[in-house]
C-alpha cells in the first residue's frame, strides 16, 4: 500500500541539509520542489504494488507478452485470440507437468478448456478377454481422441462454402495436443455433440 504525498514530503525534507539556505516553510521554493519528488515515488510505489500482480500468470495484465515470450506461446499460430484464453495458455503451460498418459492428455485438454476422452486400442493377445476387439494395425500407434461440446469443429458435408474446414477452436486443441505427442503416434479427433 503506498504511502500519502505527505509522508514522502516529509521523509524527503529530513533529508535535505539544515540552514538558512534551506527553508523548509511549505511555501518555500524547496519545499515546492521536494513535493514534486514526492508525488513520484507514490507513484512509483503504486507501480511496485501493481508488479505484484504481475509475478503470477493467474493475475498478469501487462506482462503476458513477456511471459508468453518466457514459455515459448503462443504454440499454434491461431488469430483472434481472446485475452483470457491467451492467459488461460500461459497459465496452463507455466503449471503443466508432463507426462504423455491418456489422463495427462485428457487433463492437458482440460486446461486449454476443452472436454476430451482419450481411448487407446490395445493389440489383442491371448491373455485377454474373448470379447475384446481384434483391432487393425493401423490403430496401434493411434490414439483416439473424443472432443465433446464443440459442435463445429469441424467442416461437415451439410455446411455451407463459407463454413472454415476447422474452427479456431479445433485448430487450436489439434495442434497444442500434437507437439506434446509421443514420436511415431498419431490423434484421431472425433467430435460428438
Amino acid at each position: 500500500m503506498a504511502h500519502p504525498v505527505e509522508q514522502w514530503h516529509e521523509a524527503l525534507l529530513q533529508q535535505m541539509p539544515r540552514g538558512r539556505a534551506w527553508p523548509r516553510d511549505p511555501e518555500s521554493n524547496l519545499s515546492q520542489y521536494v513535493k514534486g519528488f514526492a508525488q513520484r515515488l507514490v507513484d512509483t510505489e503504486l507501480s511496485a504494488d501493481q508488479l505484484l500482480l504481475e509475478m503470477r500468470p493467474e493475475t498478469t495484465v501487462q506482462l503476458l507478452p513477456d511471459w508468453e515470450q518466457y514459455l515459448g506461446l503462443p504454440e499454434c499460430a491461431v488469430p483472434n485470440q481472446t485475452f483470457e484464453s491467451r492467459r488461460a495458455a500461459v497459465v496452463e503451460k507455466y503449471h503443466r507437468k508432463g507426462g504423455l498418459q491418456t489422463w495427462q492428455i485428457e487433463a492437458l485438454a482440460l486446461a486449454l478448456g476443452f472436454t476430451v476422452e482419450v481411448r487407446e486400442h490395445f493389440p489383442h493377445h491371448v491373455q485377454r478377454n474373448v470379447l475384446y476387439p481384434i483391432w487393425p494395425n493401423r490403430w496401434r500407434y493411434t490414439l483416439e481422441v473424443v472432443v465433446y461440446g464443440l459442435p463445429d469443429g469441424r467442416f461437415r458435408v451439410t455446411d455451407n462454402v463459407l463454413t472454415p474446414l476447422k474452427t479456431q477452436s479445433a485448430i487450436l486443441l489439434e495442434c497444442t495436443l500434437s507437439r506434446y505427442k509421443l514420436g511415431g503416434f498419431t490423434y484421431e479427433y472425433i467430435y460428438e455433440v
